[in-house]
């Protein structure tokens, strides 16, 4: 179901993967598919804390399977893994404290490391939700997501 006219894809029109990963996580997150709209990243997703909202973004995702495997082909795979890492950040009990922190913090070396366990958290929700689904693929997601964490590149 790629929506490329419309920058905003109602929740009944979720593809199916998403709506199966939803209910199995029991989250009350809103999600929304939009297009990037020009935006300068390839972001695949954001979740909003405030709103409770999860934004997936459909051309960014698309991006992302280009530049990691080639193709296109594995994007439902990769849409799954990009909206359970998202859900993560939306169900972490952890997630409201660690942004607190990351904002009374001055020094860039601790909100580094509290930037990393926000990721990281996510990505084991992913993990389990996915029930190790795919492990060696979302390993190696996993890995490129949280790269720059280790080697200077994030803010």
């Amino acid at each position: 179901m790629h929506e490329t006219n419309s920058s905003y894809i109602e929740t009944a029109a979720l593809p199916a993967i998403i709506k199966r990963l939803l209910d199995l996580s029991g989250s009350k997150a809103a999600v929304e598919i939009h297009q990037s709209a020009g935006r300068q990243t390839i972001a695949g997703g954001k979740y909003s804390l405030s709103q409770h909202k999860i934004i997936l973004y459909w051309d960014g995702i698309e991006a992302q399977c280009r530049l990691l495997y080639g193709s296109l082909k594995p994007f439902e795979q990769h849409l799954a893994a990009v909206f359970a890492h998202e859900l993560g950040h939306a169900e972490d009990p952890e997630l409201e404290f660690l942004a607190d922190e990351i904002d009374r913090t001055d020094d860039p070396l601790q909100k580094k490391r509290l930037a990393l366990r926000i990721e990281t958290n996510a990505w084991s929700y992913a993990n389990r939700l996915l029930q190790e689904e795919n492990s060696e693929f979302l390993q190696f997601l996993m890995h490129f997501s949280l790269e720059p964490y280790h080697s200077g590149d994030a803010a």
